[in-house]
């Protein structure tokens, strides 16, 4: 091939090409092309990708500019001058004097550094800038809105789930609004017409007046000194309700009207008004927000006008029921009187989110009062406690506010029920059975608007002591614990069960024990799809029956107690599985590592399953004398059966004693145990169950569902257990790749012994060791150790990489198969996770690739198609395919999971060795092996001797690509011949597509750039580039190792020497920064044995990555790989 002299490099480098060509005109395509029109920005061509990413992401070089239709407006407040700015959007942003002056300097051409300047230097203050652009930014008074994409994830995270569907359903039913417009008119005009005169000082005289004057005649109308009124007459007690009901409504109605004519005598707008449901209740609105521009003082008195207003009109209805005769208008007005006084007393209740709330927030200067108090007694008040810290002015608040709070809702929520239970349900009653067709209306009427909304208040009052108390349970780990858990279900179980014993069989008493097994039925399946391949699934499958007819069997009780011998003969059959259960439990399980004594108790337990059934025929016999022996016998059945089951589960149990499911599993056996012992005693007490016998149903029941809850728990809860490895400094290519196998191997083994326990581990590594030794991966498993070979490390970096994916595969595999699906996912993500970032790059590059979970653990790699087309191109029977043909043979393919053992007929047409290995025989001698990335006909064809027949077997589980004869050939037909150059060319192509920074690259585009390269043969010792002298080339080495070296200036206290950065070998790259950087080498590069090198004019490269469509991953992988690396490096020398 002609050698083709290098031209040098553009002025500027490589990105002054690159950004050119991203000044081009594009349609626009979403992230990236907004990503391309940022790249296109002006910029100095003489600044490095880096410099230029550190400047455009450095929040001080970056210029803050006010947004459009944002108002600004002074307050004073406690004579202190504020800033108070407010969006459309209905934002509001309270600054200082220095921010406001800085506010005003934010039009575009100053940047955050400067504007930190300008503050220090006008003002003699160091202010945090950075924090106020951040703030106004994410309010959105700049220019510049802000994207949010991590709380747009968090929000979608926290939606996730059962949390955030109850915080939905919360929502929703907290509050549904209906608004109205022209509140703010009619607010106005109402102040128009008199409503400033509320506001005056004699009418604040005139106020108490009144209120004094109507609390004193209201206390004489409810002592009945005036006249008989009262707030609901028994015998008239529709109308009464629904005139008290009517009377709240009005009272609500200029209750808000009050706050909206107190937001326009401050000048400020009403913002929107309406009706809406507040948990179900009808109820008045408006938003007063804007008077939060207004000042402190005027915020209160929007706040007081409220209450003040109940309290105006309840005194005019309580001195006019007072001088009125007695009549039904008396008796209305006494009513209004009654709820606007109930109304104003609530609202004026600092303990409520409600008018006296934020007066006191207001008045305290404590924005969120609430939250922050709750906030800071459920946390840092007791760590305070603790370490007898000092309090604070805010936190001797929070403290007190946030602890009468608590006490408040605990006694609101209990006065509640105590009202219910003594006054409200007996009224119920009464309407429902005395008052006819009208009364029975009148009492749905009262629950749905009064009960309803209370009921509803109660449980999300409930619910969020449930989720504070979740979430403190999940903060401090204890939510992960399967034994916290454990201990809990049980505990409930415990506290269940004596509740029969307390309340006698009831109906309700009898509904617990089909509730807990609705509970183990549904942690059963969820726990059905994470044991998806798992040789334990099919017991648990079984232990799945048992509940479900258990389920059945206990439903029959409780609907059809006649048929009490039915049901019980369901029972009977599904306790009958548990043997079934137990048996396919022991197939998975390997006697060879129980201990004597383990299985001597088995065998006692065998032993005693045949007296156990026995003393169970004998009491049924006696309970039931009448009944046929025949029948007795499979009624006592169960009992051995579960005595069997427990012998046969003891070793496996006994197994787990060191893993995450020992409480779980644990619980089950005593589960089985109690279970018998329910069964029997339910049998003794036939159809009339009795206290006790429903008190040991529930038991079992509720160990039952403990069981398999914290088995739930134990499995999708994370490990306690933390991967973690420390950073080391790698001198090849080669050495990353194997420490991220080792490591991830070794995560692997770990996170299986923390789960399963080291049997199941030692399991594991029994198993890879046969494989081992069965496909010769060249490398040995000890446990939780890899020791890599020396023929594997002498092979080439991509050889390795296939080779470590092959292990690894079959690790994860032979997990699932121990431990289910999901958790051998989770341990391969968690593996993958606590890689160090060198080790996982150089994964991500050649070992993960070819693993079918490489897309869930990296969103770097595409899907099994393009897996695929990556092994294709790697073989050299494709070498001269072009990428269409490469495509096609990825569709055509057809794949065959072969058993070990399986025998490959190779002659009916193309077969590829995707995963697993293939022995080459020949009468039942072993001639070769075959492995990933091997066609078996080439393979072959190196053993065939004389025509004789060879037979291809594979030694262990394996995946295989077929394509039959026909296809084949039609598809490689234009590949089957081609001329000495075609071959040169194909197999530069070839060497090129081994280094990492091409492997995405289509084949045409290498063609074009395998015609402008040269391939170099150099002896040991040769420089290739040196330091400070332009290559204008970039090299790929085939072949052979060379050194990274630099020289050291010299200093005072040493003369200058040469250090060596690092090893590099095939197929690994070097003269990129040169490329990228548009600078001369700042390291030089010498061959330490024979090399073959590949070299490319910088140009020619160049031209490749600018052509418009570059793979964005390819200069990802440079930019945080080597050039990162060896800039550190050269810092460091620096």
């Amino acid at each position: 091939m002609p050698n083709q002299t290098s031209q040098p490099a553009a002025p500027g480098g490589l990105w002054a090409t690159l950004t050119e060509a991203a000044n081009r005109p594009a349609e626009p395509l979403g992230l990236y092309a907004g990503l391309a029109e940022r790249v296109a920005a002006p910029t100095d061509p003489e600044l490095g990708l880096y410099r230029t990413l550190s400047q455009r992401t450095d929040l001080t070089q970056y210029r803050p500019c006010r947004a459009e239709g944002v108002d600004a407006e002074t307050v004073y407040e406690d004579g202190q001058e504020y800033l108070v700015l407010s969006s459309a959007a209905g934002r509001y942003l309270r600054l200082s004097p220095v921010e406001a002056e800085l506010w005003h300097a934010m039009d575009g051409s100053r940047t955050v550094a400067e504007l930190g300047m300008l503050a220090f230097t006008r003002f003699r203050q160091l202010v945090l800038v950075a924090d106020l652009v951040e703030g106004l930014r994410q309010a959105g008074f700049l220019s510049e809105q802000p994207v949010g994409l991590y709380r747009a994830l968090e929000a979608h995270q926290a939606d996730q789930g059962l949390h955030g569907w109850s915080r939905r359903i919360l929502q929703t039913i907290r509050t549904r609004k209906l608004s109205f417009t022209g509140v703010d008119r009619v607010a106005g005009a109402l102040h128009r017409w008199g409503g400033w005169a509320l506001f005056s000082i004699p009418f604040l005289g005139l106020l108490a007046l009144l209120v004094g004057m109507g609390v004193g005649f209201f206390t004489m109308l409810a002592r009945g000194e005036l006249h008989p009124y009262s707030l609901i007459d028994t015998g008239n007690l529709g109308p009464s309700l629904l005139a008290l009901w009517l009377a709240l409504l009005c009272s609500f109605l200029l209750h808000e009207l009050a706050h909206a004519v107190a937001v326009k005598h401050f000048g400020r707008r009403v913002l929107s008004g309406g009706v809406m449901l507040y948990y179900a209740m009808p109820a008045a609105y408006v938003d007063t927000s804007d008077i939060w521009r207004a000042g402190r003082r005027p915020r209160i008195i929007v706040s007081l006008a409220g209450p003040l207003c109940d309290l105006l009109v309840g005194s005019l209805a309580a001195i006019a029921a007072a001088l009125l005769p007695e009549s039904m208008l008396g008796e209305a007005a006494y009513r209004l009187a009654a709820a606007c006084y109930i109304a104003a007393i609530c609202n004026l209740n600092p303990l409520l989110e409600l008018d006296g709330y934020y007066m006191l927030s207001d008045w305290l200067r404590l924005p969120n009062l609430r939250s922050r108090a709750l906030g800071f007694i459920a946390g840092p008040l007791w760590q305070k406690l603790q370490t007898r810290a000092r309090f604070g002015r805010e936190e001797r608040i929070f403290t007190l506010y946030g602890s009468l709070s608590a006490i408040y809702t605990t006694l609101a929520i209990v006065l509640a029920l105590i009202f219910w239970n003594e006054q409200l349900a007996r009224l119920l009653s009464d309407l429902w059975l005395n008052g006819g067709l009208g009364g029975r209306i009148l009492a749905a009427l009262i629950m749905l608007l009064a009960v309803l909304p209370m009921f509803i208040g109660l449980l999300v009052a409930a619910w969020g002591l449930l989720v504070v108390a979740a979430g403190w349970l999940q903060r401090r780990g204890y939510g992960r614990s399967p034994l916290v858990v454990a201990c809990t279900m049980v505990l409930l179980a415990a506290t269940l069960a004596l509740v029969p014993l307390r309340f006698g069989v009831t109906p309700e008493t009898k509904m617990i024990g089909p509730l807990l097994w609705m509970v183990a039925l549904a942690a059963q399946l969820a726990l059905h799809a994470d044991y998806r391949g798992a040789a334990v699934a099919r017991a648990l499958d079984a232990f799945l029956i048992v509940t479900m007819i258990e389920l059945v069997a206990q439903l029959g009780f409780l609907i059809m107690p006649s048929e009490f011998l039915f049901w019980v003969s369901v029972q009977s059959f599904g306790f009958t599985l548990l043997l079934v259960a137990g048996f396919i439990a022991l197939l998975d399980y390997d006697l060879h590592q129980a201990t004597l004594a383990e299985l001597l108790v088995s065998a006692l337990l065998l032993g005693l399953a045949f007296l156990a059934g026995g003393w169970g025929i004998w009491v049924i016999q006696q309970a039931h004398p009448t009944w046929p022996f025949i029948g007795i016998v499979l009624l006592a059945m169960p009992v051995y059966a579960s005595m069997v089951a427990l012998a046969l589960l003891l070793p496996l149990v006994v197994s787990l004693h060191d893993s995450r499911q020992r409480w779980s599993w644990l619980l089950l056996w005593m589960g089985m145990i109690v279970q018998a012992g329910a069964y029997l005693l339910e049998i003794r007490a036939g159809a009339d169950s009795t206290p006790a016998t429903l008190a040991a149903v529930v038991w079992a029941s509720g160990l039952w569902a403990a069981a398999w809850v914290s088995h739930v728990i134990a499995l999708r809860q994370p490990t306690p257990l933390r991967l973690h490895w420390p950073v080391q400094h790698a001198a090849s290519e080669g050495e990353r790749l194997q420490r991220a196998f080792q490591h991830t191997y070794a995560g692997l083994y770990r996170m299986l012994r923390s789960y399963s326990g080291a049997r199941r581990a030692q399991a594991l590594d029994d198993r890879m060791d046969v494989l081992g030794a069965t496909a010769n991966w060249e490398l040995t498993l000890d446990r939780d150790r890899a020791r890599i070979g020396a023929e594997l490390a002498a092979r080439p970096f991509d050889v390795q990489g296939l080779r470590f994916a092959e292990v690894l595969r079959y690790t994860v595999a032979e997990i699932e198969r121990l431990a289910g699906a999901t958790f051998a996912h989770r341990a391969i993500q968690a593996a993958y996770d606590a890689l160090p970032w060198p080790e996982r790059e150089a994964a991500d590059r050649r070992c993960f690739p070819h693993t079918p979970w490489a897309r869930e653990l990296s969103q770097a790699f595409g899907d099994a198609r393009a897996a695929r087309l990556r092994l294709l191109r790697s073989i050299d029977r494709f070498a001269l395919c072009d990428d269409d043909t490469l495509a096609a043979l990825a569709s055509a393919f057809e794949v065959q999971r072969l058993q070990a053992g399986t025998s490959i007929p190779v002659e009916h047409g193309l077969w590829v060795v995707e995963a697993g290995e293939v022995l080459i025989k020949q009468d039942d001698q072993i001639l070769g092996e075959a492995q990933r990335g091997t066609c078996l006909d080439q393979a072959g064809a190196a053993y065939a001797n004389n025509g004789t027949t060879l037979v291809y077997q594979t030694s262990i589980n394996s995946t295989l690509l077929y394509l039959n004869a026909s296809e084949a050939t039609q598809l490689l037909a234009n590949t089957s011949a081609a001329a000495g150059d075609e071959q040169q060319l194909a197999a530069l192509v070839r060497d090129l597509e081994r280094a990492p920074f091409f492997h995405e690259f289509p084949r045409a585009r290498l063609r074009s750039l395998a015609i402008q390269a040269q391939r170099i043969q150099l002896e040991a010792r040769t420089p290739v580039v040196q330091q400070g002298q332009p290559s204008g080339k970039l090299y790929v080495i085939v072949r052979g190792e060379a050194a990274v070296v630099c020289k050291e200036p010299a200093s005072a206290n040493s003369p200058a020497q040469t250090r060596m950065i690092a090893r590099i070998g095939p197929p690994e790259l070097f003269g990129e920064i040169e490329l990228l950087r548009g600078t001369p080498p700042v390291a030089s590069v010498v061959t330490l044995k024979t090399t073959e090198l590949i070299a490319l004019p910088h140009h020619a490269v160049a031209t490749l990555l600018s052509s418009g469509d570059l793979g964005t991953r390819n200069l990802e992988r440079i930019g945080t790989g080597r050039v990162w690396e060896l800039k550190s490096l050269m810092n460091e020398i620096a």
